[in-house]
């Protein structure tokens, strides 16, 4: 009985295989149509569309993917300068590509870089760029005569982050002054939000200073950088560190931190505050670090217990 289930099954076994064998044959000869037609529309849009010539790096035919077909593609003799096209029916040209949006982000890119030239911090090195809002639209929005503006001929707004895989570190914040200082003189490229992030690898911890362009005129000295704090320690370790004890209730997603006769509780990830029953106004959230941890407001904790938490030494052996 049991060898005739096997046979059945062996042989339920080999059908399978067989028609994935089969679909796979056949998808694999449809990719390769599909691929060469759509090659062929791309190249026809991008003639039609742009003014420079460009190259079609590779198209690519995932069948279960959403949008199963695209391609890569780069003016001629700019590969960093690289996008993508992708179909969409919604559009009168039936494509939908982000040259616009790739080319703005380098030019800001590269205007940022020779702002910072002069400043001798590795911070300059790790400098990312993305849109304050969205800018995705029709290339027909902004194209002028096949040619897209440059970046600061669109009212553009850039949010800026600076991250290092690494602790804070004693000339840090001096290093983040000047950068600031630099970049509030320009006109171009407007910011939205700045940030300077440090997140060590293997560690929970992030060191956050996060600068509304709206408050680069607020800022004249390293110490003004304070203010914008948005740093998060492990629960247990920043309580060690204050000197309070802290309970962590999962079900709830409440902490409550107690030292003397001061009781800070946060309530819902931190969507509320209190200090000894009091909200706090405009809280800082918690997030969820690795191993079960919590990640809680650095600036919080030094308002509520008026006491200064060190960042270039957050924990204690």
């Amino acid at each position: 009985m049991m060898s005739k289930y096997k046979g059945k099954f062996a042989v339920g076994a080999i059908g399978i295989f067989l028609v994935l064998v089969a679909v796979g044959v056949s998808e694999f000869h449809f990719g390769i149509f599909k691929k060469t037609v759509f090659t062929y529309k791309v190249k026809h849009y991008l003639e039609q569309t742009y003014s420079e010539p460009m190259t079609i790096k590779r198209v690519s035919y995932l069948w279960d993917n959403i949008e199963p077909l695209s391609a890569r593609v780069h003016p001629q003799g700019e590969s960093n300068l690289e996008f993508s096209v992708y179909p969409r029916k919604e559009e009168i040209s039936g494509f939908l590509d982000d040259y616009a949006n790739i080319l703005w982000l380098h030019q800001a890119k590269e205007e940022l870089d020779k702002r910072l030239m002069s400043i001798e911090s590795d911070f300059k090195n790790v400098l990312y760029l993305d849109f304050t809002c969205c800018t995705t639209s029709s290339p027909d929005d902004k194209l002028s005569e096949g040619k897209v503006p440059a970046y600061n001929e669109a009212n553009l707004t850039f949010d800026v982050t600076f991250q290092l895989n690494r602790g804070l570190e004693p000339n840090d914040l001096e290093h983040m002054y000047h950068i600031l200082n630099a970049l509030k003189k320009q006109e171009q490229p407007a910011f939205g939000t700045l940030l300077f992030l440090l997140h060590p690898e293997d560690e929970s911890y992030r060191i956050e200073y996060r600068i509304p362009s709206a408050n680069l005129k607020d800022i004249h000295t390293a110490a003004d950088l304070k203010a914008y704090n948005e740093s998060r320690f492990p629960a247990r370790e920043l309580a060690a560190m204050i000197g309070a004890n802290v309970l962590w209730d999962e079900s709830s997603s409440q902490v409550v931190f107690t030292k003397g006769d001061r009781v800070l509780e946060f309530n819902h990830w931190g969507e509320e505050v209190l200090m000894n029953g009091t909200p706090i106004q405009n809280p800082l959230p918690l997030f969820p670090g690795d191993h079960g941890q919590v990640l809680v407001p650095v600036a919080v904790i030094e308002e509520a217990f008026q006491i200064e938490v060190s960042l270039i030494e957050p924990f204690i052996s």
